[in-house]
């Protein structure tokens, strides 16, 4: 078992496996983003090995990222060989939806149903101003299909001060008529640009929206290791969800690594730089030396996001960390 030197255990795990995207989210990355060579990207075939080292070393949850995941050539095969590995209980997606629907029966055939859609407004003129791509209708139409073929979809928006505080509301009724669950995370300082974001929405501004506008909104109890705190209400098909992102109140009870579309393994999103895992995959090292060096990079992981930013004065777009 993969293991901190605060005894979590390591069950989980994020992997970009691209760092482009046919969106430009302003919270993600600039508009005229410089992309790394190919080259320098993990194979499908080294990230079908990583996977299988952490997966005999306790790791059970694989969440694929990017960048946007389906922009990359090659991804269905690719996933069609994750899910086989032993030892990995679920495998989830992190997708834009833009290119999602054509994906979907697909999906559904190598038993991967679980999917986090990146939606950030519910009109076509706020998706645009805030993604700079007129691609609205692609989205909702992937998200209709995903809720008609029994996914299980939970909805991210980040909450940005000044651009769509006032689509909180809108999109937490897509709770109301549909099973699922809508998350709202607040804006981290990841968005390429070096800008600071806004601290005056945090998750109690977030609460206090949501609790005023939904009767009987109350929280659950939710895994130590969930991100999100969870509300339910006799009204909602549902549920809502906020994830203290910037405010980081989940730290203490972390069981996650981060694979970047480099093959960097990160301990945290804050984390300055990681471990090359990449070049270790490409030397002569055998699974159990490699096993070894995640180890040690582990013992570096701070307690919390707070500490592992303290060394980091130079934070990357969300794109090249992995979303």
């Amino acid at each position: 078992m993969l293991t901190d030197k605060f005894d979590r255990d390591i069950k989980y795990v994020r992997l970009a496996v691209t760092d482009r995207c046919n969106l430009r989210c302003t919270y993600c990355m600039p508009e005229m983003m410089k992309f790394v060579n190919k080259d320098r990207l993990l194979s499908f075939e080294e990230m079908l090995r990583v996977v299988r080292i952490l997966a005999e070393n306790g790791v059970e949850k694989v969440r694929i990222t990017g960048g946007e995941p389906f922009v990359r050539k090659g991804l269905m095969d690719f996933l069609t060989e994750l899910v086989k590995i032993e030892g990995i209980k679920k495998v989830g997606i992190t997708s834009n939806g833009v290119l999602l629907e054509e994906y979907l029966d697909q999906l559904i055939n190598i038993g991967i149903t679980d999917i986090n859609l990146s939606l950030d407004a519910t009109t076509q003129h706020k998706f645009f101003e805030i993604t700079r791509r007129d691609d609205f209708d692609k989205v909702y139409s992937s998200l209709e299909q995903m809720i008609t073929k029994g996914f299980k979809v939970k909805i991210n928006m980040v909450v940005m001060e000044g651009k769509n505080t006032e689509e909180i509301v809108p999109l937490a009724k897509y709770a109301l008529k549909w099973p699922v669950e809508v998350r709202f995370i607040e804006e981290m300082p990841f968005n390429g640009t070096g800008k600071e974001v806004s601290k005056s929405w945090n998750h109690l501004d977030i609460e206090k929206v949501l609790i005023d506008s939904f009767i009987g909104l109350e929280k659950v109890n939710s895994h130590k290791s969930n991100t999100a705190q969870i509300y339910k209400s006799s009204i909602l098909k549902g549920s809502l969800g906020i994830i203290p992102a910037f405010s980081r109140t989940f730290c203490g009870t972390c069981d996650r690594l981060r694979i970047t579309s480099l093959g960097e393994i990160r301990n945290c999103l804050y984390s300055e730089s990681g471990l090359n895992v990449r070049d270790l995959l490409r030397s002569d090292l055998g699974d159990q030396d490699i096993a070894d060096s995640i180890q040690g990079h582990l013992l570096l992981k701070k307690k919390s996001g707070w500490e592992e930013e303290k060394k980091n004065k130079n934070l990357d777009s969300m794109s090249m960390i992995g979303g």
